[in-house]
């Protein structure tokens, strides 16, 4: 009796409903929810026409498309429901953006100021010296009601400081005039310090607003809706269109051509075309097993996508956070700026109350002005935004180019790095290597021999098999049955052939390990290795039997990125399991002047360990697939084409697997983390020898007043400062 043939239950043909065995279905169509079996070539024509119908017809409006008679498959994509509620209301379900308060200049505050001078200068009575006193007063309250949305941020003393400052330098012209008729001064001063704290707020919102433009054109691109299966119909029967912030993790999201993926995860099925970040200029390939950024639109096909961060842990909405003084996240210069800005509050509190005590001016008019210029000189606004600002500014900046910052302590990280280990397959190489020669030794059959090495090559997933695999399909080989494939990471392969001959494939230590000389092949190796190539040794019956020497081409832009790094006084080391001669070569291309050569994963990893005692942070650049061991084992790793995946909790990802990206994110942290340390130094040092000279008696109010904004002209716009030079150093690609 034959055997039973193999069944499937039937299923019905989407077009006509007929039923058929998925088995032995005439035509087959996959679409991003799954396969669908067609009894026919006019039902697969009309089935395709109905999709691209109601595809069309939901992008040209939300409400449910109507299913053509005879469609009777309610597994389709294409039918989706909408939640309920009104869409347009979940535009006020986005998360808080950056707050920058009112960005135009605080007229109000400025023309009373301007006034209070005016009348000052004509004061000669203590009426009209009041008069210019209370005008003060209300340009300090204009301005503190104008930058009211500063106050959570850098709390209340750095927040009314400076103001408050004024009013008493405008109590002491007071009580000057009043002694004296001609001492005006006094109080033209202090109006003078009341406009140049009204220009301090507003150099505030002018130093964030580009900041937190570039944040909100970061997040605008972020869709308010998201295509999941319905929760209450059964598993794959059809898709709710939700709110994105309603997403969980682990849940399916289906996104089609034309429109923008709104969770970070990883592609569960489908094949696509995507501009992988917000500002990528060129689509890539997307498929199963691939991450996706929150952001990346579908430029062609459709993909199902498990998300891995959903609401505010997508990597675009962590970006607002990178400026946050506390929690783990949070890195080490804002922490360092914040308790400044509390110390300083402190100091320029008890500064204030020396200044009454320690002043060279007599009197209590000259108490209250040295009290008002020590509070109108501290720099307490200046050292939190020069901390925060650089970080949030960067984080955007990387954003837009496709790099990822897992928190703000990797970025601060990465701006420390003084080494930077490169992987060398698909890193720097474009992991394709190319069988370039074929060296026989002794009395052997290549086509034979080849064929029992592409059949164990079978079996194993790195770049070397899969290079010799199509170099025996090119040259039309048939592979042959081996058994007992044991792979040896970063040593090769061992199988066994018919005839129980044991097949050894890989580097030298292999063969030795193996017990097989390597003597009569070492010419044939060492002539591939000076020419950059990879050599790799066959082994058959305990004899070497030929060495197959592999190209694999250097990747473009690695020279670049190469270079970049070291424009940053950035060591380079390059990390390979090939020989020494081999990396030696490719080193040689690049300019690298440090190899570390013939490792196994577990040795690269200690390799890269042992770098980091030369004091600084070391970065490893790599795939996590591949490359897991050298990047777990540095200070900052980056993750190459990993941007929206699990990675991006460890270190930067990048949405890429493009070098020069990864470069380019260690260039960008230095800068922000320079950026806020030269903006904090400043504010540190120059705002307390203003201080202590405001204490004494030395500095003026509105001599204080004008050098504090002088400072704030500086530190308030590190953000700003940073966004124009990654806009003239990082393309966008």
């Amino acid at each position: 009796m034959h055997p039973a043939r193999p069944q499937l239950p039937s299923r019905p043909c989407p077009a006509c409903g007929q039923l058929v065995d998925p088995l032995r279905a005439p035509r087959v169509v996959v679409v991003p929810d799954g396969p669908r079996y067609l009894c026919s070539d006019d039902c697969r024509g009309e089935f395709l026409s109905s999709v691209r119908t109601h595809q069309l017809q939901q992008r040209s409006r939300p409400a449910p498309v109507t299913v053509p008679q005879r469609v009777r498959d309610a597994t389709r994509p294409s039918i989706i429901l909408p939640a309920p509620g009104d869409a347009s209301a979940s535009t006020s379900r986005r998360p808080a953006l950056l707050d920058v308060g009112e960005e135009p200049v605080p007229w109000p505050s400025l023309v009373a100021a301007v006034g209070a001078v005016v009348v000052a200068a004509v004061a000669r009575s203590p009426l009209t010296g009041g008069l210019a006193a209370l005008l003060v007063t209300a340009s300090a309250a204009l301005t503190l009601r104008h930058h009211a949305s500063a106050r959570k941020d850098i709390g209340y003393l750095a927040w009314a400081a400076g103001p408050l400052g004024a009013v008493l330098a405008a109590a002491g012209g007071w009580v000057a005039l009043a002694d004296d008729p001609t001492r005006w001064f006094g109080l033209a001063g202090a109006g003078v310090a009341a406009a140049a704290m009204a220009v301090r707020a507003h150099l505030d919102a002018r130093g964030r607003a580009p900041v937190a433009d570039a944040v909100r054109a970061l997040l605008a691109q972020l869709p308010t809706r998201a295509r999941v299966p319905a929760r209450d119909a059964g598993e794959g029967t059809r898709y709710d269109e939700v709110h994105a912030t309603e997403v969980r993790a682990g849940e399916v999201v289906l996104v089609v051509e034309g429109e923008t993926l709104g969770v970070d995860g990883v592609v569960q099925a489908g094949e696509a075309q995507a501009l992988l970040h917000p500002g990528a200029q060129t689509p890539h390939s997307r498929g199963p097993g691939d991450p996706l950024l929150a952001g990346a639109r579908i430029t062609s096909g459709a993909l199902r996508v498990r998300a891995s961060r959903v609401g505010g842990e997508r990597a675009l909405l962590r970006i607002p956070r990178f400026g946050l003084v506390t929690g783990r996240r949070a890195a080490g210069m804002p922490r360092l700026a914040d308790r400044i800005r509390t110390i300083g509050g402190l100091v320029a509190v008890v500064g204030a109350g020396a200044g009454v005590l320690l002043t060279d001016a007599p009197g209590l008019a000259g108490a209250l002005a040295a009290a008002g210029a020590v509070l109108l000189a501290a720099p307490l606004l200046a050292a939190r935004r020069a901390a925060e600002a650089p970080f949030v500014a960067a984080a955007a900046s990387a954003a837009s180019r496709g790099i990822v910052f897992s928190d703000a302590r990797t970025l601060d990280a990465a701006g420390r790095v003084n080494t930077a280990a490169l992987c060398t397959t698909g890193t720097v190489t474009v992991a394709e290597p190319e069988v370039v020669e074929v060296t026989p030794l002794g009395d052997v059959h290549v086509d034979d021999l080849l064929g029992m090495v592409s059949g164990a090559c079978a079996s194993v997933d790195v770049p070397l098999a899969h290079g010799i695999e199509r170099y025996v399909r090119a040259h039309g080989i048939a592979p042959q049955m081996v058994r007992r494939v044991v792979h040896q990471p970063g040593r090769g392969l061992t199988a066994f052939v018919p005839g129980r001959e044991a097949l050894v494939v890989g580097n030298r230590q292999l063969l030795l390990d193996e017990g097989i000389s390597v003597a009569v092949a070492d010419t044939a190796a060492a002539r591939a290795e000076e020419r950059g190539e990879t050599a790799v040794f066959v082994g058959l019956g305990g004899r070497v039997r030929a060495v197959l020497a592999l190209r694999d081409e250097v990747r473009p832009g690695a020279r670049a990125a190469v270079q970049r790094m070291f424009d940053q006084d950035i060591e380079v080391v390059l990390i390979s399991g090939d020989h020494r001669a081999t990396v030696e070569a490719l080193a040689s291309t690049l300019d690298v002047q440090n190899v570390k050569a013939e490792l196994v994963p577990e040795e690269q990893g200690e390799a890269v360990e042992a770098l980091g005692g030369s004091g600084g942070n070391v970065a490893a650049v790599g795939f996590d697939r591949r490359d897991g061991r050298v990047l777990a084992a540095a200070d900052v790793p980056i993750f190459l084409d990993a941007a929206g995946g699990a990675q991006g909790e460890r270190g930067i990802a990048l949405a890429t697997d493009d070098v020069r990206d990864a470069a380019a994110a260690l260039w960008i942290a230095r800068a922000a983390r320079g950026e806020a340390w030269s903006g904090v130094l400043l504010a540190a040092s120059a705002g307390g020898l203003l201080m202590a000279g405001a204490a004494l008696g030395w500095v003026a109010p509105a001599a204080a007043a004008i050098g504090a904004l002088l400072i704030d002209g500086r530190a308030l716009l590190g953000g700003a400062r940073l966004l124009h030079r990654v806009a003239l150093r990082i393309p966008l690609r």
